[in-house]
């Protein structure tokens, strides 16, 4: 493979793409040394700043939005008429060998109903030209509550040229849906980046200090008023620093300029309600450092309380033993990995039941922390490259075109 793109995400601003670029770049670049590796991204400049020391190349991902087209389909979605309207430039897939589709949650459905048909049609093209098109680090599906977009799905995944997914959760549900030939397990991306990044062990009480993140596109999938939620989880944050009179620190993992998908400012507003009672117990980390950079923020903490999926991974990742507070199936698949059980998975509604959110935070201060480091360090075994790269080696499948 001598050019490989990377495509599909919107952007690294999000901590979690942040890691997946970095984990796979890393790990194309252990398969396949001399391959150029490209990334098409939609804030070049931007990207290029947060990807600073990694091997890649940016370019400028091209974008249609015909306001007319969207507008067509929205009338024609009233009687039922499917109008795509597609905003990738397809003959980009001209230029490289094997194109790699990251964002671990790319090929769900949204909490609005959308799913990636642009992007979809984007791999059928590069496959339909000979190329290799694979899912890289994904969970995949549920999407048994929409018949039709369920039939697209399988019909689009028997034709990629390999799946690889982070967690056996979507490796079931693939094979649920009659999707299992082209179906390989790897771990995250994320737990390929900075692996020599962990915590060391302190004589100080179990919990002295806990990373919290929240985050407002995760809350929207339960409440669309935004205020009261974040009340009642400053409420929970409060009964946390009484419990134990323990240190929080919140964590943002998402910092967006869309205001219902940026951590930042969510957590900002928390914070400001939880000081007017505790004062410095509260504090949000600042400057916006990265995956890599917050890090050493997570390395502070006892137990880390996560909304967005990767700052759990992040904090794991440094032996920090984290709380999944999950809105997707995704959580579990991934707790699964690292605890063996979900019991360390509760619904992000359940955060506002302070009795609840204690008892976990008691309970995980309490596992086996050699067996826990143990997983991890499994986590990070590069072993399975070696199937994956004999798997891209093969003979691309020829998909004729559509007359």
């Amino acid at each position: 493979m001598k050019n490989i793109l990377l495509y599909g995400i919107w952007g690294v601003y999000n901590y979690g793409c942040e890691a997946i670029v970095r984990g796979t770049v890393n790990s194309l670049k252990t398969m396949f040394p001399e391959a150029k590796i490209t990334y098409a991204s939609f804030d070049v400049e931007d990207d290029k700043e947060r990807l600073k020391g990694c091997d890649i190349e940016i370019i400028e991902r091209p974008f249609h939005n015909s306001l007319i087209k969207r507008i067509i389909r929205k009338l024609l979605s009233y009687v039922n008429i499917d109008y795509p309207v597609y905003i990738d430039s397809f003959d980009l897939v001209n230029d490289y060998d094997l194109i790699v589709s990251i964002g671990g949650d790319m090929y769900t459905i949204s909490s609005t109903g959308y799913y990636p048909y642009s992007l979809m049609k984007f791999g059928d093209v590069a496959i339909q030209k000979g190329k290799k098109y694979i899912l890289w680090g994904c969970s995949i599906g549920p999407f048994d509550n929409h018949p039709k977009i369920l039939k697209k799905f399988q019909q689009h995944l028997k034709k990629v040229s390999l799946i690889v997914s982070r967690e056996h959760e979507t490796l079931e549900y693939l094979k649920k849906i009659g999707v299992s030939k082209n179906v390989l397990f790897a771990p995250d991306p994320a737990y390929n980046v900075a692996t020599d990044n962990v915590k060391t062990e302190s004589n100080r009480p179990k919990i002295s200090v806990i990373g919290i993140n929240l985050s407002p596109l995760s809350t929207l999938y339960f409440t669309d008023n935004l205020e009261d939620a974040i009340t009642k989880q400053a409420k929970a944050i409060s009964d946390i620093i009484e419990e134990f009179k323990c240190k929080v620190i919140l964590l943002p993992h998402v910092l967006s300029k869309d205001i219902k998908d940026d951590d930042y400012r969510y957590m900002l507003k928390i914070k400001d309600v939880v000081s007017e009672e505790h004062g410095k117990d509260v504090e949000i980390v600042e400057n916006d450092p990265g995956f890599i950079g917050i890090k050493e923020h997570i390395k502070k903490c006892d137990v880390v309380v996560a909304a967005r999926m990767h700052c759990a991974v992040n904090a794991v990742a440094t032996h920090t033993p984290a709380i999944f507070l999950s809105y997707s199936k995704k959580s579990l698949g991934m707790a699964n990995l690292i605890y063996k059980n979900t019991n360390f998975v509760i619904d992000l509604e359940e955060f506002n039941n302070s009795s609840t959110i204690i008892a976990k935070i008691r309970e995980i201060s309490e596992i086996d922390k050699l067996d826990f480091y143990s997983k991890i360090n499994e986590l990070r075994n590069t072993s399975y490259l070696s199937e994956v790269k004999e798997h891209i080696l093969m003979p691309p499948q020829k998909v004729p075109t559509k007359n």
